[in-house]
């Protein structure tokens, strides 16, 4: 019996289309078809959150780390680690197939060398904007980002220029076409969401050093981010700010300003 070329070519097809989605059906940490969401620095004390509060609303995540040995020791084993380098854009495009959105929290803490802001803070969220343009199915991208950004005279620039690179890496995730939020939190601490208050602002007038955000609550506005329609197109500030309700910030997206307008 013979097969014609157009039957074998639709048959390779179909195993690399199964392929695929076995990939993902096993990687991914639930099985809601309706989103995927890559968390890019999910082994980080910030990402760690973010997957930590997927899992608990049942969504649909792909925790990525750059170690899954150290990951699964450090934060725990019952998650599916997929291990990428940022630096490598090959190593993001199997990784990119059908994820719908991205919250990430790139960061570094060397500040010499290859794995320094100008490649993980700059470097790494262009890789991740390009290769989500490339994937074509990434319809948000939510970056982590930090306060005082602007400020080119932050003592924090002493150390690998890490605002300035991070502030090039603002610049590429608006300048894309991808629709995006970006939430730019103070000095960190480990308290979980709710514990306090939380105060949207704009324009990165806070004083240098001024102003806390707790881990948990950045996490959760990340989250919030990808279905709250108000958050599209925006770049702000994020506080701890125990005079308010716990859950009041859900309603300030609607207050911010889109970046186009600013």
């Amino acid at each position: 019996m013979t097969v014609s070329r157009n039957k074998i070519a639709t048959l390779i097809f179909s195993i690399m289309f199964l392929s695929m989605s076995l990939f993902h059906s096993v990687i991914a940490d639930t099985t809601n078809e309706d989103e995927l969401i890559l968390v890019v620095g999910a082994s980080g004390r910030t990402g760690s959150y973010v997957i930590k509060y997927l899992k608990q609303q049942d969504r649909n995540f792909i925790p990525m780390t750059s170690n899954k040995e150290r990951a699964a020791k450090k934060i725990s084993e019952k998650y599916n680690w997929v291990e990428a380098d940022v630096k490598n854009p090959k190593s993001l495009d199997s990784i990119m197939v059908g994820v719908t959105a991205i919250i990430s929290g790139l960061g570094t803490n060397i500040f010499e060398g290859p794995n320094s802001p100008e490649f993980i803070d700059y470097g790494g969220t262009k890789n991740l904007i390009d290769a989500a343009k490339k994937a074509g199915t990434v319809k948000q991208f939510i970056q982590m980002s930090s306060s005082g950004i602007t400020q080119e005279n932050n003592p924090l620039n002493k150390y690998g220029n890490v605002l300035i690179w991070k502030l090039k890496g603002e610049d590429y995730i608006r300048s894309s076409s991808i629709t995006h939020t970006i939430i730019r939190a103070g000095g960190l601490t480990n308290d979980e969401s709710g514990v306090k208050g939380a105060r949207m602002q704009q324009g990165d007038t806070v004083p240098i050093n001024g102003g806390l955000t707790s881990r948990g609550n950045l996490a959760a506005i990340c989250i919030e981010a990808l279905t709250n329609k108000n958050a599209k197109n925006k770049t702000f500030e994020v506080f701890d700010d125990e005079t308010m309700n716990a859950d009041a910030w859900r309603e300030d997206f609607a207050k911010l300003i889109p970046d186009t307008k600013l």
